[in-house]
């Protein structure tokens, strides 16, 4: 394939015809033959492949970063809801405890 391409490259640089030098905003290029043409086409098709491709690796990139983040945020959430799960449950042992201390402490003072 690249000998092909070296191919095409040496053929279009020696064919000599000329092309009417195309006008970008009122100015000529100063393009004047087919081989300087046939390069600046292929130079600016290569930027723009890779403009693309820049456009889809930012866009991968960001997509990555947002599954991250919703996946920091689930966990906090669950969490949260753990922590405060937990702290119900030590309410509730503290009050257990404490209305079975209370209950203790009123049976000692009525065997009294």
């Amino acid at each position: 394939m690249a000998v092909r391409g070296g191919a095409s490259l040496d053929l279009i640089w020696k064919n000599h015809y000329t092309v009417r030098s195309p006008a970008l905003f009122g100015q000529t290029l100063g393009i004047h033959n087919a081989a300087e043409f046939f390069i600046i086409g292929a130079v600016a098709g290569a930027v723009l492949l890779l403009g693309i491709a820049m456009m889809l690796a930012g866009l991968r990139r960001k997509g990555t970063k947002a599954r991250r983040h919703r996946a920091d945020r689930k966990e906090a959430r669950n969490a949260g809801r753990d922590r405060d799960k937990a702290q119900e449950e030590n309410d509730k042992l503290r009050r257990l405890d404490h209305d079975a201390g209370a209950r203790s402490t009123g049976a000692t003072a009525a065997a009294d």
